[in-house]
């Protein structure tokens, strides 16, 4: 964008003041502008810090830490990944077939992929790794492959893997790092968690060093089968908390790390780069069937017209979010662009509300008084209620009293957060603590989804659901807050952040000095 201005003030300065003596100087200026757009060509080669929480393991199986399983995705890849639109795609498979009853799954892998040892990656790796996940109990991973049932190995680069059930999302469950059979195969559970059995992955970057407490030093690998990113080299610095990975951010320590609040000021545009990405923290309002009122569809649609969303959005989340009509990242594939958005309107809830008697009626609404965001949207909600004649009463809790009101519906209304799954599988909207809306036709279109046959009819299914839920408001969408990345200037280049892997697209960034 700077070097764009210059070039721009450059051609006024000639249009502005017509020919001179001077005009010679000018054009030289304005060639040397145009050729300032080099430095905006990727680089190779330098170094970048950045940082992870102390951890237990370095396997990525095994690991809890979530700063070190984001890192570790430069080291070990998976046969999918989540892009930054939390749709699926191919990593290390080169082609796959679902099998028409979804009961199977074929799988080959792309030529000519190595270990950082050297030693080919085959199906016998993804089999090993499978099974192996299957019994770590522990492992973060291990929900992602309660539906296979076996994978059978046809060659070294092909295999079927069998399913217990068929599931239209079983893609997206494949996105845990595969394993090296050959350097893990036969060891204990204390044998997997020694890092000298822990170095060797299939990713973009090698482990070169490391030093217990202090530092992971990673290389580029130079035989990658993939792009090869232009940055040599990568220091994972351990630090004991995320306010360490912050300061260290600040002090240009290191140069990338994710920030939960932006402090105005905080991130000087001289020396920082703040990039936006889509978060999976969903903000929503439950409600309560088991009262009357919200029985009444009526009275729902009254609820949803009276809250100014955008106006939340402004106020309490300074416009980094989407308002969304349902749980969903609204750039999914899966997401329903034909919905219609529930505008904040007045004269639509007195409506609605016309025939309802809310005389003497007081609602209660509760809310973790901790989130300090939350708050400030429960009283702006509260007011926009009692314009159309609703009485809220906020009810301020900690988080386990707040827990407690959900299990046992002492509420009417709940303000809350939901962080949404990886895998787009819409049932945890509706099987969870805090719902008891009960729909035959709910559950009868979330059986059609996870049942589909195919990427377009589980679009039209998936879009057919959404539909319905916005029609029937079995909660209160408010809206998906974004996240932030905060980079050192001297890189450039973009980042297809997700939560699932703030690093995705890492080997698209560069240094420029």
């Amino acid at each position: 964008m700077k070097k764009i201005k210059i070039i721009f003030l450059l051609v006024m300065a000639v249009f502005l003041f017509g020919c001179s003596k001077s005009d010679t100087k000018i054009n030289e200026d304005l060639k040397k502008a145009i050729l300032q757009e080099e430095d905006l060509t990727p680089k190779e080669g330098g170094s970048i810090n950045i940082s992870v929480v102390e951890f237990k393991t370095l396997n990525p199986l095994l690991n809890n830490e979530k700063s070190l399983d984001q890192a570790l995705k430069l080291v070990y890849d998976s046969l999918f990944i989540v892009d930054e639109n939390y749709n699926i795609k191919p990593k290390l498979v080169k082609d796959y077939t679902v099998s028409q009853d979804g009961m199977s799954l074929n799988i080959s892998l792309k030529d000519n992929i190595r270990w950082h040892d050297g030693v080919s990656l085959t199906s016998q790796d993804v089999q090993f790794t499978i099974n192996l996940l299957k019994t770590l109990d522990k492992s973060t991973y291990k929900p992602l492959v309660k539906n296979v049932s076996r994978v059978d190995v046809l060659s070294d680069t092909s295999f079927n893997i069998v399913f217990n059930s068929a599931y239209s999302f079983s893609l997206e469950n494949f996105i845990f790092p595969i394993l090296p059979k050959h350097r893990l195969s036969g060891l204990s559970i204390d044998g997997m968690n020694l890092y000298s059995n822990n170095l060797i992955g299939s990713g973009m970057y090698k482990i070169d060093k490391y030093e217990k407490r202090k530092y992971i030093d990673l290389v580029k690998n130079e035989e990658y089968y993939d792009k090869k990113p232009y940055i040599d080299k990568v220091r994972l610095v351990i630090v004991p908390d995320k306010e360490a990975q912050e300061s260290m951010l600040i002090s240009l320590e290191t140069d990338i790390c994710k920030i939960d609040k932006i402090i105005s000021g905080q991130f000087p545009v001289k020396r920082f780069d703040i990039r936006e990405y889509t978060g999976n923290e969903y903000e929503f309002i439950a409600l309560n069937f088991d009262n009357q009122y919200i029985q009444d569809i009526n009275f729902r649609k009254a609820l949803l017209h009276s809250i100014d969303r955008e106006k939340i959005l402004k106020d309490v989340y300074l416009d980094n979010g989407d308002i969304v009509e349902f749980p969903l990242n609204k750039k999914s594939k899966y997401y329903n662009k034909e919905l219609e958005v529930i505008k904040f309107d007045i004269d639509k809830a007195k409506k609605h509300l016309s025939n309802i008697n809310l005389e003497g009626v007081q609602f209660k609404a509760v809310v973790n008084k901790q989130n300090f965001e939350r708050l400030k949207e429960a009283y702006l909600i509260k007011n926009y209620l009692a314009d159309v004649g609703i009485d809220i009463k906020i009810v301020e809790l900690s988080e386990e009293e707040l827990t407690n009101a959900i299990n046992n519906k002492d509420y009417d209304l709940a303000l809350l957060g939901w962080t949404l799954p990886i895998v787009p599988d819409p049932m945890f909207n509706f099987y969870n603590s805090f719902t008891n809306y009960n729909d035959d036709n709910v559950n009868i279109l979330i059986q059609k989804l996870i049942s589909s046959n195919s990427e377009s009819e589980k679009i039209q299914n998936y879009n057919e659901l959404e539909k319905y839920v916005s029609n029937n408001i079995p909660f209160i969408s408010l809206l998906i807050k974004d996240k932030n990345l905060v980079l050192n200037n001297k890189i450039k280049g973009k980042l297809d952040s997700s939560e699932f892997n703030i690093y995705n697209g890492f080997e698209k960034i560069y240094i420029s000095e």
